[in-house]
């Protein structure tokens, strides 16, 4: 991580805990001293430091977990805000658990929230703050990283651009004899070793074909020599197609060229434990609308209750989905193959209604507590589309490294039922790469509340 980058992280997560102690002394002030409340403290105040001596430990974990890896150009304010408000949030909820199952349940609801407001803003503008001392062009504190890049391209032109905006000093190119008359080259590779003993080099970028292996060897044995910070920029990126992380396994470096946040074990366990929770209870108080539903199934057409067809879900396997009965008794090999139509015909009375309210859905919350599926993830599709749409579409296989959902973010944007495949296959995609906690519940509130789930569905 580059340097800069490491005092940043260190020096905010320090005040953060000073940030925490003092937004705890002024919500104490503001909710029990300051005359605003009149309602006294129920717990004295060695019980309330309890919550700070929680607090802390909690949100320094829940930050590191929220947090993405820092990598270089990882200064975006906004990822730096939504983990501070992740974490605050996901501490304080397990105080608040660890306090009712102590039994200490008369602490200050309006306290906690004005510790929740009160920290949250202070973290923040003490990190923009501390952004503004180090970051700035102008700032004396820390001096600027220099760095040369060897070879020239449009990726380490690219490269130049993102450092030059974080506060580093570009030396210049260093190129094959044929490009020396290139905007910002210094010399030739040949004149490596000459070139870092008249300049201060910390970091040097090598941004070569791999079949120059002679000269990235020639060139690695002078950093080496000089103590100088290499880092290699593989000519295989082109086939890079999207984020990628490497791993190791045994000090053998294995690049992940499509890594999704679900690929760590910390956020498939949230997610995983979201969806228990929640199908666990919407299964419970959903209870009385599905004896409602079956009888009126029941009375409408004969056949049974649910209906139920595999799939293809997590890692390609098959599983059962279940639903509501929409439609009346078809042969089973046409409905493997046959799309739902708009005015169907096969649909029963009750299942059109059903239907257009996605109440058909709900029995997939026995789906999701189970294992089979989750709330949010791409739609799954039958075995006979799944083979169909892996030789027509690129990348359409890619949906199943996560566990399908009832919901989506391509659904919430109305591609669902008889639409574009290729744009779903955008929209799953792009949900993989970028899965968040916030973004499965952003997801689920646009299903409930928003116009567009509802749109195809027939």
């Amino acid at each position: 991580m580059h340097n800069l980058l490491r005092v940043y992280a260190k020096v905010a997560k320090t005040i953060d805990v000073a940030v925490i102690l003092f937004s705890f002394a002024l919500s104490w002030f503001i909710k029990f001293s300051s005359g605003l409340f009149n309602k006294p403290a129920s717990l004295d105040l060695q019980t309330y430091l309890l919550i700070v001596a929680l607090h802390i430990p909690l949100y320094l974990f829940f930050l590191k977990v929220f947090e993405k890896e820092s990598k270089r150009g990882n200064l975006d304010l906004f990822s730096d805000i939504t983990r501070i408000l992740q974490s605050n949030i996901f501490a304080l909820l397990i105080v608040v658990m660890i306090f009712y199952t102590l039994k200490l349940i008369d602490f200050s609801r309006i306290f906690l929230f004005i510790f929740l407001v009160l920290n949250f803003l202070m973290s923040v503008l003490q990190r923009l703050i501390l952004r503004k001392i180090l970051f700035s062009p102008k700032s004396k504190i820390i001096s600027k990283e220099k760095v040369l890049f060897v070879g020239q391209n449009e990726i380490s032109k690219t490269l130049s651009q993102i450092f030059e905006k974080n506060n580093y000093h570009i030396i210049g190119f260093v190129v094959n004899e044929s490009d020396l008359k290139n905007d910002g080259v210094i010399g030739k590779i040949e004149d490596l070793e000459c070139i870092v003993s008249n300049n201060h080099v910390d970091e040097i970028i090598i941004v070569l074909p791999l079949n120059q292996e002679r000269e990235i060897n020639y060139i690695v044995d002078i950093c080496e020599k000089y103590g100088i910070r290499t880092y290699l920029v593989p000519d295989y990126f082109k086939f890079i197609p999207s984020k990628a992380e490497i791993e190791k396994i045994e000090g053998i470096p294995l690049i992940n060229i499509r890594y999704s946040p679900l690929d760590e074990w910390t956020n498939r366990f949230i997610k995983r434990s979201f969806d228990i929770a929640v199908s666990l209870i919407g299964l419970i108080l959903c209870l009385p609308l599905f004896v409602i539903i079956a009888t009126l199934i029941k009375l409408t057409s004969e056949g049974p209750v649910f209906f139920t067809q595999e799939r293809v879900g997590y890692n390609r396997r098959i599983f059962r989905m279940h639903k509501f009965r929409t439609m009346y008794v078809q042969d089973p090999n046409e409905e493997k193959v046959k799309w739902t139509t708009k005015d169907d015909p096969r649909r029963t009375p009750i299942g059109r209604i059903l239907r257009k309210l996605s109440l058909d859905e709900l029995p997939q919350l026995w789906d999701v507590l189970v294992g089979n599926m989750s709330l949010v993830g791409p739609r799954p599709e039958r075995p006979y589309f799944v083979e169909k749409f892996k030789e027509e579409i690129p990348k359409y296989m890619i949906k199943h490294r996560v566990r399908p959902g009832i919901t989506g973010w391509a659904q919430i944007h109305g591609l669902r039922g008889d639409t574009s495949i290729e744009e779903r296959i955008k929209y799953d995609i792009w949900y993989i790469e970028n899965w968040s906690f916030w973004l499965d519940i952003k997801i689920i509130l646009a299903t409930i509340f928003g116009g567009k789930f509802m749109e195809n569905a027939y």
